[in-house]
């Protein structure tokens, strides 16, 4: 802290003035504070675009990645398992608690199975409404989780919100658009369709608020590089 004169109708007041030294273990401290409530997988921490190997097959996504950034629109990932797209979305999520901008990073999966848990302490509106409302969303492994109408319900309410409110949300799932709505779908037991709209609504926020990529290439994770 420095101290200060400041003049006010011809008196003198004695006050202190931020130094840079101190602004600085400020932002330092708030980055800190954003990085450990974001929930960004400790297996990308600390991961930047430098980290991330480049190739034909997610040179697009890449370039979606850093447009994103800089204008917030959404985008959603999409390709077989192992191609990269988790990693991306932990480097924009990176990227952003780097720049002082609060970001929460869940798996659905995971983030399905915090909501039920929920349920026993009557939680579950709060999580549910902390995820809708949060300023930055990575949806993580959409298409993963367990599918049930109760699923379906409240990942409809967390991306019709963000979709009304247009607020910035990653998502990425190993399937395409086609088979995350026949994995939401119900179906007899023959395993023909009865009812997909769910699915339909659910990826029509999506469709609404994300620009869409396919990530393409083969397994980073069994050839040890991602």
């Amino acid at each position: 802290m420095i101290p200060v004169v400041h003049a006010s109708d011809g008196r003198f007041y004695a006050a202190y003035s931020v130094c840079r030294h101190e602004r600085n273990r400020r932002e330092r401290e708030k980055i800190a504070r954003l990085f450990a409530s974001s929930r960004i997988p400790r297996a990308y921490a600390g991961d930047t675009f430098a980290d991330y190997t480049v190739t034909d097959g997610n040179r697009k996504a890449v370039e979606a990645a850093h447009w994103m950034l800089a204008d917030g629109r959404g985008v959603f990932l999409y390709g077989e398992k192992g191609t990269g797209k988790t990693k991306l979305a932990a480097i924009i999520a990176n990227e952003r608690a780097g720049a002082g901008k609060p970001v929460l990073f869940a798996s659905v999966p995971d983030l399905m199975a915090d909501i039920r848990a929920s349920f026993a302490s009557g939680g579950t509106s709060e999580r549910v409404q902390a995820v809708k409302e949060t300023p930055f969303l990575v949806l993580d492994d959409l298409g993963a989780e367990k599918m049930t109408e109760w699923v379906g319900e409240q990942l409809f309410c967390i991306v019709n919100h963000r979709y009304n409110e247009q607020l910035p949300t990653v998502v990425t799932s190993n399937y395409s658009p086609t088979q995350i709505i026949r994995h939401m779908a119900t179906v007899d037991r023959g395993g023909n369709v009865i009812d997909d709209m769910q699915g339909q609504r659910i990826m029509s926020r999506i469709y609404g608020m994300c620009e869409r990529v396919e990530v393409r290439g083969a397994d980073w994770r069994m050839r040890g590089a991602c």
